[in-house]
Formats: structure tokens, sequence, C-alpha cells
């Protein structure tokens, strides 16, 4: 029994160790991106492999900081990040699909991913999916639906959505 705890135990440690280390690859990254040490935030970023990471990858990329811009290999990780949950780079995945920037104008794939950001709160996708139900873009034309978003919105803050809800004789 005694040998169990200790393995167990034993095993418990190394996983705590193994999430640390990859947690210092993301912290390494960003310290050496804040310094403009390019090369080394790359390693660091591919080495974590987290959403995080992955998000600042695609950014990286996209602005072409110690690498030659490439829009393909900025939404290549991305949409990593994005499939892992993080807001920003499922709002940001949505904008590129929504204005067609690095991959085809897609607005069906752009409103999934302001969707799917939208439905963890982020207000401008809410505005943005409640917009889109608004013009039938990518969605169908849906009212209710439009109506929905929009108010998750406004009662964020967001003006653009508390105008349009008055526009549209809602209230908020």
């Amino acid at each position: 029994m005694k040998r169990y705890t200790v393995v167990t135990l034993l095993g418990l440690i190394f996983s705590f160790a193994a999430v640390l280390s990859a947690r210092a690859d993301f912290n390494t990254g960003l310290r050496a991106y804040q310094q403009k040490d390019y090369a080394t935030a790359l390693r660091e970023f591919k080495a974590d492999g987290g959403a995080q990471s992955s998000y600042a990858l695609s950014i990286i990329y996209y602005k072409g900081e110690g690498v030659e811009p490439n829009r393909k290999e900025s939404v290549k990780w991305l949409r990593k990040s994005a499939e892992q949950g993080f807001v920003r780079a499922q709002y940001n995945l949505a904008m590129m699909y929504d204005k067609g920037d690095g991959v085809n104008k897609d607005q069906t794939e752009a409103a999934k991913w302001y969707r799917k950001a939208a439905e963890k709160g982020h207000a401008q996708s809410q505005f943005n999916i409640g917009l889109m139900y608004t013009n039938g873009e990518g969605v169908g034309k849906d009212k209710k639906e439009a109506v929905k978003w929009l108010r998750k919105a406004a009662k964020q803050g967001h003006p653009n959505a508390q105008k349009l809800l008055k526009v549209m004789g809602e209230k908020y």
C-alpha cells in the first residue's frame, strides 16, 4: 500500500512539474516577445502549444515580427488557439473570415466563430452576430436571434448595440 502511495505521489509531482514547465514556456516566450527577441518567443510559444501561445504566434506571423508576414501561418495558429477556446482568437478568426483577410471571405464561418466568442460573453462578438442575424449574413435573417445577441452586447455597454436596438424599436 505504501509503495502505491509513493508511486502515485511521484506521478502527481511529475504531472504538476510538467504543467508548470509548459506554463513557463508561455511566460518565457512572452518575456522574449516583450524584449523583441522573436526567435526565442517563437521557439517557446511553439513548445508550449497552448491557446495563449498559439494566439501569440498568430500575431507574430500576422505582423511579421522576426519573420516574414504570413497570413496563412497566422490563420493556422489563430485557428489552433480558437479551437482551444481562447475568446480573443475566436473573435479575431471570425473577423478574418468576415473580411477575407488571410482566408477566403466566408460569412458562415465568421458567424460560427462570432457565436463561439459571443457565448463566452465577448461583447463585440455578440454585437457582430446580432448584426449578422439582422441582415441575414452567414446565418438566416432572424430578428428574435438578432435582438437576443444585441441585448447581451447592449447590457455590457456596447454603444452600437444600444443604438441598433433603439432603431429596431427594442429595449435593452
